[in-house]
């Protein structure tokens, strides 16, 4: 695995910056989904969410735990994009940890982090490095977890609710403009029902490694499941919409903060 204003409105209503809710996005990412079904519902809505953030950034953006670069493709095309991760992988610009970034004071305009505080011993202190980094007025957009399994065990130290993200942001000098929530209380259930689901059928289609290659194999496995999985997102959607205080369960957090 890799959701911004304190208000109500904004979590709510969806702030002020729509998701491109147009057939084209849609289908964009669906594309970038192919071979990671496994995790479709938590990762369609955080794909959602950084086609409605990242358009806007622009100078000098951090990805701080990069890896694959998956949000890379939501970024203006002539941002100057720094790639960086703790462990070493192609692709990557720096190698270095989230809690003492080897850059500058003011270096960037923009930073992406992305499910990686949970596995930072000290989120607060990561968060201060992202600032000091930042320039005045630069933005930050963060995605947390609030309900998941364990994952990249040992280091694996913490899940969060909204209102912890934002003491936190707010704490080390960001003033957040805009939050997200992520899922509800079925689309939860059914986002941890596709990650074991899910897990079953990667395994179960291991022969076609041997054919189509590695990738070749996760495409066949989520073309397996990936139509169960749509028709069961439109039914756990509709009914965190329906139910009442199906709200107060999160798959978690996207958060837009500017640095004050």
């Amino acid at each position: 695995m890799r959701n911004s204003s304190p208000s109500n409105k904004g979590a709510q209503a969806g702030g002020t910056q729509g998701t491109p809710r147009g057939l084209i996005p849609r289908l964009r990412r669906l594309a970038r989904l192919a071979g990671q079904a496994r995790f479709f519902t938590y990762r369609w809505r955080l794909f959602a969410n950084a086609e409605r953030f990242l358009p806007a950034f622009h100078g000098r953006v951090l990805d701080i735990g990069a890896e694959r670069q998956p949000f890379r493709p939501y970024l203006p095309a002539d941002v100057a994009y720094v790639a960086l991760d703790v462990v070493p992988a192609s692709g990557l610009h720096v190698v270095g940890s989230a809690l003492a970034l080897p850059f500058a004071a003011e270096a960037f305009d923009g930073i992406i982090c992305t499910e990686v505080l949970e596995h930072v011993p000290e989120p607060e202190q990561a968060l201060r490095e992202m600032a000091r980094v930042l320039r005045p007025g630069g933005q930050v957009y963060v995605t947390v977890p609030m309900t998941w399994g364990l994952h990249y065990v040992p280091h694996d130290y913490y899940r969060f609710t909204r209102y912890g993200m934002e003491h936190l942001l707010t704490k080390v000098g960001f003033h957040v403009e805009d939050v997200v929530q992520v899922g509800g209380l079925f689309t939860t259930g059914l986002a941890r029902l596709e990650d074991v689901v899910g897990l079953l059928v990667f395994r179960l289609t291991f022969p076609f490694k041997f054919v189509f290659g590695v990738r070749g194999r996760d495409l066949v496995a989520s073309l397996i499941v990936l139509p169960f999985f749509l028709i069961g997102d439109l039914l756990a959607s509709g009914l965190d919409r329906l139910v009442p205080r199906a709200r107060n369960d999160a798959l978690g957090w996207s958060f837009l903060a500017r640095k004050v």
